[in-house]
């Protein structure tokens, strides 16, 4: 397993818009088999350490504080989890440079 494989493969679904629409549904231990079949394996605990950590950087990134406040949070409510992961974290990841295989501890 491989948290290095997080990004590429929330990429790859936002790349692929069908494959979003597919999984955003699916429960997550469907998704984590669904990434294992692409080759882009890890775990739910990989999963869970790298977005709370890549989430808790970007607050500190734009200087804002990780709790209820932080700016993401609304936008999340009224969309599946995997849309939020995909069409507002990694574009927002990407606009502080923290997108990058490097990001990812």
């Amino acid at each position: 397993m491989s948290a290095r494989n997080i990004l590429p493969f929330l990429r790859l679904l936002a790349a692929r818009p069908d494959l979003l629409r597919g999984l955003r549904t699916q429960s997550k231990d469907e998704v984590l088999t669904a990434a294992a079949r692409m080759r882009l394996p890890f775990t739910s605990d990989e999963f869970d350490t790298v977005v709370w950590d890549l989430e808790e950087r970007l607050a500190e990134r734009r200087d804002e504080s990780f709790d209820d406040t932080f700016s993401l949070w609304p936008v999340m409510w009224g969309q599946f989890y995997l849309e939020y992961l995909v069409n507002d974290l990694l574009p927002s990841l990407g606009a502080t440079g923290l997108a990058t295989e490097g990001a990812v501890r």
